[in-house]
């Protein structure tokens, strides 16, 4: 998994104060789970049992400046957070 460097190390039930970071540095965040990208990869990893998905590439949202803050697993299996910062019109 991934962890930008610059993260906080938010716990289960930080919910709160992650959004609150989030803010404070002015970013927007798109998740994107392994359970919608290509029905191979996917089941790939839910078959397999093993949490390595390093075979896994994210699809970047549309727009530019997206950059990953984390690849991390949820219940639902592993997530990428994109996130760049908020665009002022």
């Amino acid at each position: 998994m991934f962890w930008h460097a610059d993260l906080p190390p938010f716990d289960e039930g930080d919910g709160d104060k992650c959004k609150q970071w989030l803010a404070k540095q002015g970013l927007t965040v798109k998740m994107v789970g392994i359970e919608n990208a290509d029905d191979e990869i996917s089941e790939r990893y839910f078959k397999s049992g093993d949490p390595d998905c390093s075979y896994w590439e994210p699809n970047r949202p549309d727009g530019e400046d997206w950059f990953c803050l984390s690849i991390h697993d949820t219940d639902d299996g592993p997530v990428c957070w994109w996130a760049r910062r908020e665009v002022t019109p």
